[in-house]
């Protein structure tokens, strides 16, 4: 059900710029928030992983957070997802990203904020611009 639920919203959720036979990579993570943090936390820590990945070699990456709403409340508190032009670049991103001491500083402050139980790969193709 959880992995229904993830294919669903990354098919109608994400507004991508991929054209229709360009399938794009798109990384989800579910997650819940440790004791006494917040949707604030996590959105603070992306004011700081914002500025440092501006100054990444590669920095095409989009990324959202997804609160629930009307879903599966049992799933996760958040679901943290990113998505990359092509895998090429993905590789390079998380290459750049995981392997830096100060983005692995960074990431180690973002595991402080959320416990991540699950994380997802998907090849998600844009089938409707509604431009």
């Amino acid at each position: 059900m959880k992995r229904f639920f993830l294919a669903v919203m990354t098919a109608l959720m994400l507004p991508f710029t991929a054209a229709a036979d360009e399938p794009v990579p798109v990384e989800v993570w579910v997650c819940d928030y440790k004791e006494g943090q917040t949707l604030a936390d996590l959105e603070d820590w992306y004011d700081d992983f914002n500025k440092l990945s501006d100054g990444m070699d590669n920095p095409n990456f989009e990324a959202w957070i997804w609160t629930p709403f009307f879903a599966d409340l049992t799933m996760g508190d958040v679901l943290v997802v990113t998505s990359f032009p092509d895998l090429e670049s993905m590789g390079q991103s998380m290459m750049e990203f995981f392997g830096g001491d100060e983005t692995g500083a960074l990431f180690a402050r973002y595991q402080t904020i959320v416990d991540c139980t699950g994380r997802d790969l998907w090849m998600v193709q844009q089938m409707r611009d509604r431009d």
